[in-house]
């Protein structure tokens, strides 16, 4: 995937947003944006709508960059996944993008200003260059290998000979705290998070070389990394604007 269809993808995400505010039904106890940080993973911007005092939810969209983009593959590799396979991942996990959907159970005598949450989160990596000695040191293989098949496209005429474009799909549970703000319309909102990868897909793609079986096991190896070591604790920090609520 290209920057300008990564890009456009976003933009995509951002009309969702918007037009969501305009479907959700005017009556609604509490409604607005939410704008934070999932630490130490991504940036969050979104929506929220709170049905009564105890139920609401929320879609957000959210972006993974600097300074965040290795954690969660030291994250993987502190849990004991093979640093030459999360290896794969250093660059696809350099920049993307995903959305965020929740639910909000609140409870607590203090103005129902706790709250448990269930949420699903896809992200969607933006296609990066990869090295080729990156994917032979992870399987022990050799891309440059005469058992190589070669493709329709001349090596001089590649300009990415090796890449790779990484989704997938986490859930995870949440347990939060609303801090009012001196303006009526404002909170924080404080989060303990655990999140966990049920689906993943990583396409490896060669300009020049058909790749086929090592793609494959590419893929194979990583879902199967995921599965095992695809867990990411966090600590989510949201700044709410209100547009309606009830004083």
């Amino acid at each position: 995937m290209s920057y300008k269809t990564f890009f456009l993808r976003v933009l995509f995400l951002l009309d969702l947003l918007f037009i969501s505010t305009q479907c959700v039904n005017a009556q609604l106890e509490e409604q607005g944006y939410r704008v934070g940080i999932k630490l130490p993973y991504t940036y969050d911007i979104g929506y929220f709508f709170r049905f009564n005092t105890r139920l609401a939810g929320y879609v957000s969209t959210q972006f993974i960059t600097i300074p965040f983009s290795a954690v969660p593959i030291n994250m993987m590799n502190m849990l004991g996944a093979n640093a030459d396979i999360t290896a794969i991942l250093k660059e696809p996990f350099s920049i993307g993008a995903g959305i965020d959907l929740g639910m909000h159970y609140y409870f607590g005598t203090d103005s129902r200003r706790y709250y448990f949450a269930l949420n699903t989160q896809w992200m969607n990596l933006l296609k990066r260059d990869i090295k080729d000695k990156v994917i032979n040191k992870a399987f022990n293989t050799d891309l440059n290998s005469a058992d190589i098949p070669i493709g329709p496209i001349a090596k001089w005429q590649s300009r990415k000979p090796l890449t790779i474009n990484t989704n997938y799909i986490n859930v995870g549970i949440v347990l939060g705290k609303i801090i009012p703000l001196r303006e009526k319309n404002t909170e924080l909102r404080l989060e303990i998070a655990l999140s966990k990868t049920v689906y993943s897909h990583h396409n490896l793609q060669s300009d020049y070389r058909i790749i086929t079986p090592i793609a494959q096991q590419t893929n194979s190896q990583l879902q199967s990394l995921f599965r095992k070591y695809g867990w990411f604790p966090s600590l989510n920090i949201y700044f709410i604007y209100k547009l309606a609520f009830k004083a």
